[in-house]
């Protein structure tokens, strides 16, 4: 890819742990120049091992390398003046400042939003916190996110207790709603729009709750677990197959019919003719399939479904998944082996243009290019 979208486009990235690094890995997956300032002792996850990537004491652990790849690591001692006074050299020449410090810390560290924009007037600057409002300061991981936001209390099985969803869904989430904002923002900058970007886990857990809060608010009652399956459509869940489980997700009765047409039922009194009907009858409806499905092995029956048009595959460990890909889908840099980009820009991928870093591994690199002052 010659010239990919964000090529020009500096990025000072001073996040931690998930969702910031998401977030402005996708922008150097674009082309961005990502520069990854991290504390002397880096950032946290690098020691969330094992398992690592190479020699341990390099510190890229793979939790660390599957968020940080196109990316540049140096290390600031933003608690010293010195480290600040890089800081504001590094942000003269950038064009996005995206960070996760609570607002105290951030004051403390220079990274006051006031403070910037009257130093760095076109810095787009962007934070990712974990609660909204008076509870800025409150400290938040993915997991007590999913807890206080309700998604916790709609996931897993109606008669079990609630479960996290299985991976840090809402910290992915929330790196994604500030990429959007940030491109935004670096589209209107320079017309006097606002450059200020914030999200927060806890308020991007509530609002991915989707049709799930939809209902909510149009009842007035509160959600339920409903297991693997769906609130308001009818076949939509895993059944268990001879050799494994299978997902059948029918949308509309058209593809109902085509179901019941590989399984090789009848309905004769139509007691599952309409999506309302069937989700009101799900029980009595799971059971009537699943007697059947039951009777297939996974590849049989989703293939069938697949011919007949009927959403359906099996539900596959992630080394399956991996596997479904394809051979190359992955691809190996630095010594680490990566997933690539699901972007595609025009007919390319996202290009894979630097590993994971070592700690530090560009400081001198990168502090050769800062303008000297005056």
């Amino acid at each position: 890819m010659s010239a990919p979208p964000l090529d020009g486009i500096r990025v000072i990235d001073a996040s931690r742990v998930l969702a910031g690094p998401f977030a402005t890995m996708l922008l150097g997956d674009l082309g961005a120049d990502v520069i990854k300032v991290e504390p002397p002792d880096g950032d946290e996850t690098r020691a969330w091992g094992p398992p690592w990537w190479g020699d341990p004491a390099d510190r890229r652990s793979a939790y660390f390398a599957s968020v940080n790849r196109n990316k540049r690591s140096i290390v600031l001692d933003l608690r010293s003046s010195d480290g600040r006074d890089r800081m504001d050299r590094l942000l003269q020449g950038a064009d996005l400042l995206i960070h996760n410090y609570r607002p105290s810390t951030a004051g403390r560290l220079g990274l006051d939003p006031d403070h910037l924009a009257a130093r760095h007037p076109r810095l787009v600057t962007a934070t990712v916190g974990g609660f909204p409002g008076a509870d800025a300061e409150r400290p938040a991981y993915d997991l007590l996110a999913q807890a206080v936001s309700g998604l916790m209390s709609v996931t897993g099985e109606p008669d079990g207790p609630p479960m996290k969803v299985g991976v840090a869904l809402l910290d992915l989430l929330a790196g994604l709603e500030c990429a959007v904002g940030v491109l935004a923002a670096l589209v209107g900058r320079g017309e006097g729009r606002p450059s200020r970007i914030h999200v927060n886990l806890v308020e991007t857990g509530v609002t991915s709750l989707v049709n799930v809060l939809g209902n909510h608010l149009a009842t007035g009652a509160d959600a339920a677990r409903h297991g693997n399956a769906h609130p308001n459509i009818a076949p939509y869940e895993a059944f268990a197959a001879r050799d494994g489980h299978v997902v059948v997700a029918v949308g509309n009765d058209a593809q109902f019919a085509r179901l019941l047409g590989v399984l090789g039922l009848e309905d004769p009194d139509g007691r599952f003719a309409t999506n309302p009907m069937r989700v009101v009858a799900r029980p009595q409806l799971a059971a009537w399939l699943g007697e059947r499905i039951a009777t297939w092995d996974r590849a049989s029956l989703t293939a069938a479904l697949r011919d007949a048009d009927v959403p359906a595959g099996p539900v596959n460990s992630v080394a399956e998944a991996v596997r479904a890909m394809g051979e190359g889908w992955t691809e190996r840099l630095g010594g680490v082996e990566l997933a690539p980009s699901p972007i595609r820009i025009g007919d390319q991928r996202a290009p894979l243009r630097r590993p994971p870093p070592r700690l530090g591994e560009h400081t001198d690199e990168v502090l050769a290019e800062l303008q000297p002052r005056g």
